[in-house]
């Protein structure tokens, strides 16, 4: 896709923010994890509450003030916490340009790696991960928030060089 560019998310891309991660989310998770009672709107909820108080840390990759993904690092060291891209525009580069944006940040920031965890069943997101230079360096049982159960998790690891 052309012409999206990458900038630091404002208020203005509160809503978009948490429409695009739950959109992105659901699309993806209820491949392979059953969809509870209740389930989508605690994590609508749980991402508008991410959007309002981390807004600041987050990157977005709009076209015409419209938000088509997003990155975050929820605080400022080597870990990127999210990367949501809305499913109607996956697989056009949006998601590795965050990425690579959000590597690129990490590493002005003195870090030398950069961290990133999925799923261990997300297996477009591994495969992206892995084109940008993550490799798996665990894997294992790990709670979750949204699912409200252990689920199992990759932790990746990205040389910075």
């Amino acid at each position: 896709m052309s012409s999206f560019r990458i900038k630091p998310a404002t208020e203005a891309d509160i809503a978009a923010i948490a429409a695009v991660g739950s959109r992105a989310w659901a699309s993806n998770i209820f491949s392979f994890e059953p969809e509870l009672p209740g389930m989508r709107s605690h994590v609508e909820r749980a991402f508008q509450a991410f959007a309002e108080a981390s807004h600041a840390n987050v990157l977005v990759a709009a076209v015409d003030g419209h938000v088509l993904g997003w990155g975050a690092r929820d605080e400022n060291n080597d870990y990127i916490s999210d990367l949501w891209v809305d499913p109607a525009v996956q697989g056009q580069g949006i998601g590795s340009a965050i990425l690579r944006t959000l590597k690129r940040h990490i590493a002005d920031a003195g870090y030398l790696r950069a961290r990133i965890s999925t799923h261990a069943r997300n297996v477009g997101a591994i495969r992206l991960y892995e084109r940008e230079g993550f490799r798996v360096i665990e894997q294992g049982l790990e709670w979750s928030t949204s699912l409200e159960r252990e689920i199992d998790k990759v932790k990746m690891l990205a040389e910075l060089q």
